[in-house]
């Protein structure tokens, strides 16, 4: 999770981890089914959807974060 930064795209995010569908849907952003997600960036998805970038970056690590200590028990 160290390895994700601003400079990440979507697509590499959803494909290690791609439980964050439920992260990004529950900002209203469709990242899943978009063909941007190739090459968009967590910076420039957030900026394009209205959020703070390093605000949006912390809320996805923790989301991640609480999805592996909740598979852990």
């Amino acid at each position: 999770m160290k390895n994700i930064t601003l400079d990440t795209t979507i697509q590499q995010v959803l494909r290690k981890f791609p439980f964050t569908q439920k992260f990004f849907s529950s900002k209203n952003m469709y990242c899943n089914i978009c063909s941007c997600k190739k090459h968009e960036t967590i910076y420039l998805a957030a900026i394009n959807y209205g959020h703070d970038p390093k605000q949006f970056l912390e809320e996805l690590k923790e989301f991640i974060s609480n999805y592996d200590k909740s598979k852990k028990g």
